[in-house]
């Protein structure tokens, strides 16, 4: 997996553009042939602040918690992956959903396996935003039977997160895989704090037997794949049989375009990494400063609730010159890093705040930053992100980044999913986190990956998987 990432990292000498064919551009919305969507009830808003659940590790569930019903689980799908804005006015503006998305193309799918919900038969549905709806795919209670799969106790509610590769291929061809791994990693963000702000917690799964769970949704190509899992709420008291039997046949889904692609350098990245069976608990390689660390004050909870900071996030990066004091930059690492994992981040820092500008290692095990670089970076970081310049504007960026040698080396190919899913997470916590403080934000999923390197400072065999701007906006949000 470590190749993959190489082999597709973009080099001044080597980046070459290409055309893209507007008559395949892929639809935004997954359909099938021959069922139809079922309305959601209406939603039941959280109360929960989004900081009160971002703050820690994993997201404390809201107390108390809302009861198991159809209308709970609709806040959770429209938080997770719904349409909370329109690009303009007028019925046939794009919409634009929770969660970010490189180029606004949408690769991650969302499904659940719902059992003992009120108000909603067992079963297992594929979420559509656009009515928004489920489509009712398998009736009956699955839980037993996903448990038996996953190694876990049966739950009433199974999520699980995909990616249709050709909507991001479209545009971005062989680097595609990164993307929607991303985006699916910014869907996982959001997915696990509305459980916790539902009050039934979360227990997010990314070690699963690939093809049974893949036969089991009905993703019988190698167009879409499963990338992620969650469980959440209690045992159900009727969780069904462990063999429910095979799946029906007959959920075959419109094709996203006349002519859909396929890219084998894609293909071959996700089967490497492919299980038979369900994994255990990994650990993660911890971090070791050579300067002395600094340490962030405790952040402060509270603020806007998850529902409000979910509806306003967008793209912003009209920045403005200023710093952030040690309290913002607390809250914001804290939001999207709170606790170690397969990813690490490097913070560059332009000049204004409490902080001298520089290159720090962020430790989240100690809550400090420790200097790598008393300069700034900035301007040289948004060369190297294709000459967008308003990286270098922005106060702040985010260098996400993992030794992808070394993982894959103690954990196995497996770990490059765990390493990218975790960087969207990151990603859409600051996204939200940003949104929540007032500032803005926006991710850079194209640079010169060896120019980030050496501008943050990686260790030899680290190679950089994302980054993010943050900072004060022109107007502000507040």
């Amino acid at each position: 997996m470590n190749d993959y990432h190489r082999q597709t990292a973009y080099t001044r000498e080597g980046l070459g553009g290409h055309a893209l064919d507007w008559g395949c551009q892929p639809e935004p919305f997954k359909r099938y042939r021959q069922r139809q969507p079922i309305p959601l009830e209406p939603a039941r808003p959280p109360g929960a602040a989004f900081l009160d659940l971002a703050l820690a590790w994993p997201p404390p569930a809201h107390d108390p918690a809302g009861p198991l019903d159809a209308a709970g689980l609709a806040a959770a799908l429209l938080l997770a992956a719904g349409i909370t804005a329109r690009a303009w006015d007028g019925p046939e503006a794009p919409g634009l959903r929770a969660a970010a998305s490189a180029g606004a193309l949408y690769p991650a799918e969302l499904y659940v396996a719902a059992c003992g919900i009120t108000g909603l038969d067992d079963g297992l549905y594929h979420f559509c935003p656009a009515g928004p709806g489920l489509t009712p795919l398998w009736d009956g209670p699955l839980a037993a039977a996903l448990g038996r799969m996953l190694g876990q106790t049966p739950s009433a509610l199974t999520f699980a997160l995909t990616a249709m590769y050709w909507r991001s291929l479209w545009k971005y061809r062989g680097r595609a895989y990164r993307y929607c791994l991303l985006d699916a990693g910014h869907m996982l963000a959001n997915l696990e704090l509305a459980c916790a702000a539902w009050g039934h917690g979360q227990r997010t799964c990314l070690d699963f037997p690939d093809r049974s769970l893949n036969v089991f949704l009905g993703l019988a190509s190698d167009d879409e794949a499963a990338l992620a899992l969650v469980q959440a709420g209690p045992r159900p008291a009727q969780p069904g049989p462990e063999n429910p039997g095979l799946p029906p046949l007959d959920r075959q889904a419109l094709p996203l375009s006349p002519r859909v692609g396929r890219d084998a350098t894609v293909l071959m990245a996700h089967a490497a990494g492919d299980l038979e069976g369900p994994g255990g608990t990994r650990l993660w390689p911890s971090l070791r400063a050579s300067a002395p660390p600094r340490p962030l004050p405790p952040p402060q909870n509270g603020g806007p609730g998850l529902l409000a900071t979910v509806r306003a996030r967008r793209s912003r990066r009209n920045f403005i010159p200023g710093g952030l004091d040690l309290a913002a930059l607390s809250r914001l690492l804290t939001a999207a890093l709170p606790a170690p994992g397969p990813c690490q981040a490097t913070l560059l820092l332009g000049p204004g705040g409490e902080m001298p500008a520089g290159a720090y290692l962020h430790l989240p095990q100690e809550r400090a930053l420790a200097l790598l670089k008393a300069s700034d970076q900035r301007r040289d970081l948004a060369q190297a992100c294709l000459g967008q310049l308003w990286v270098g504007q922005a106060s702040m960026s985010l260098v996400l980044w993992a030794d992808l040698e070394l993982l894959e080396e103690r954990g196995g190919p497996r770990t490059y999913r765990h390493a990218m899913l975790a960087a969207g997470r990151a990603g859409q916590r600051l996204y939200l986190a940003a949104t929540a403080l007032g500032l803005g934000c926006c991710g850079v999923g194209a640079f010169y990956d060896q120019e980030v390197a050496a501008i943050a400072g990686l260790p030899p065999t680290a190679q950089p998987l994302y980054v993010l701007a943050c900072g004060p906006i022109k107007g502000g949000m507040r």
